[in-house]
């Protein structure tokens, strides 16, 4: 999608010189060029990051038209209200704090870019957009339920075969082939030397999907991706927990105060709710929540968390504070006193995490990190509520683990943002 991020560079300088030509006319356009042009080019690129943190540059926008409307329009207020305060903060250094010409420009931007997006979506509907693949797999793979599983991935499966057969390969025309025969080390080189991209499944399964195939990894990988040496990282990490928590907690007081009366006023029981968790090397901590559930929710015990439309134990203002998010706000607390990162695994339930050990690999592993407020699963995966979707959710904290970095956490956080305007 690197094509429609130029094109949005392009569109917002098109966007600039008519908001000129309107608000200056053809005489003036030129000396107004040199003044607007490097601050409007920092707006253009905040609505580009806004993009990207709403999924705008991934093949997913191009397959729900709801989802893209939806997306786009918020990701255009929010670039808005962004550029807005970047003028107010820097306007002394752009020379420049415009307020209706921001208007124009964000409107000729949207309406243009909107209609070039819509017009792309309709080509690559008509067209078809994705790329061909040969799948060579001595033993059965579920990478190609996984591409089936995965429409918006923007791969299709043409052919699956046994053995490398390039007289086969060639005569289907294929964009990339994804193999576990890495012995045929000549035959692939064949290949490669032809232009045809050739993926290990694993490769293949990481950039694409960007979780990690758990049980196609060894011990010495995994291993590996939990020992790196990450001293520097570390101490970056905890220094924006720190800052990032404390800030937050100040701007939060408000809305702990409103919620805190809602929650009393609507149910019987505590403001708070207290549970066990499990964090780095195993250790147990008390995390803190606004209470969402009735106070005779689990009586009977520990149960997995359902949908919240459907489970019976949330309140009516549970229902909302967690579809919002806004339950979570007390673990700023926990960040503070170090129990929790801001991003890294899920805290699970100490009443889980044995049977969950025992039936899933490498599960004690994602206790190598500290846990997190958020992370790269909760923001790619629903609520685990099965095994199943405990695996499917470590194979996503294993791609935060070995990728993990200041640039990924910030990531993960502006993405948790966005799902929260999702709601």
């Amino acid at each position: 999608m690197f094509f429609i991020f130029i094109a949005d560079i392009a569109i917002s300088i098109v966007a600039l010189f008519l908001m000129l030509l309107f608000r200056y006319g053809t005489e003036n356009v030129a000396t107004q060029w040199s003044t607007h042009f490097i601050p409007f080019i920092f707006a253009s690129l905040i609505f580009t990051i806004t993009f990207y943190i709403f999924n705008l540059y991934s093949f997913r926008f191009n397959k729900n038209i709801t989802e893209f409307i939806g997306s786009f329009i918020k990701s255009i207020i929010i670039g808005l209200c962004f550029s807005i305060l970047i003028f107010y903060i820097f306007g002394d250094f752009f020379k420049l704090t415009p307020k209706t010409n921001l208007l124009i420009f964000t409107s000729i931007f949207g309406i243009i870019d909107f209609y070039f997006r819509i017009k792309i979506k309709r080509y690559f509907d008509r067209q078809g957009f994705n790329r061909k693949i040969i799948l060579i797999a001595e033993e059965e793979n579920n990478l190609i339920q996984e591409i089936k599983d995965n429409k918006n991935a923007g791969y299709t499966t043409i052919d699956t075969l046994k053995v490398l057969d390039i007289d086969k390969i060639f005569s289907q025309n294929p964009d990339l082939i994804v193999t576990d025969a890495v012995k045929e080390n000549k035959q692939i080189f064949t290949l490669m030397k032809k232009g045809v991209f050739v993926y290990t499944i694993k490769n293949f399964y990481e950039e694409v999907f960007q979780k990690i195939p758990i049980k196609d990894i060894s011990k010495e990988e995994a291993l590996h991706y939990v020992l790196q040496n990450k001293t520097v990282f570390n101490f970056f990490k905890r220094s924006l927990d720190i800052v990032l928590s404390v800030t937050l907690f100040v701007i939060f007081i408000p809305i702990f105060i409103l919620l805190a009366i809602a929650i009393k006023v609507t149910s019987k029981g505590p403001v708070f709710f207290k549970h066990k968790r499990i964090s780095l090397n195993d250790e147990e901590f008390i995390i803190y929540k606004f209470r969402s559930m009735y106070i005779d929710a689990e009586k009977n015990g520990a149960v997995w968390t359902k949908d919240n439309k459907t489970d019976v134990r949330i309140t009516p203002v549970g229902r909302f504070i967690r579809e919002t998010h806004l339950d979570e706000i007390p673990q700023l607390i926990n960040i503070i006193k170090g129990d929790l990162s801001f991003v890294g695994p899920r805290p699970e339930r100490p009443e889980f995490t044995p049977q969950l050990s025992k039936d899933i690999q490498y599960y004690d592993l994602r206790h190598s990190v500290k846990a997190g407020l958020t992370g790269w699963a909760q923001v790619n995966y629903k609520y685990g509520a099965s095994t199943e979707d405990a695996l499917e959710k470590l194979k996503y904290d294993f791609y935060y683990i070995k990728n993990r970095n200041i640039f990924f956490d910030i990531l993960i956080i502006l993405k948790t943002i966005a799902k929260i305007f999702n709601y």
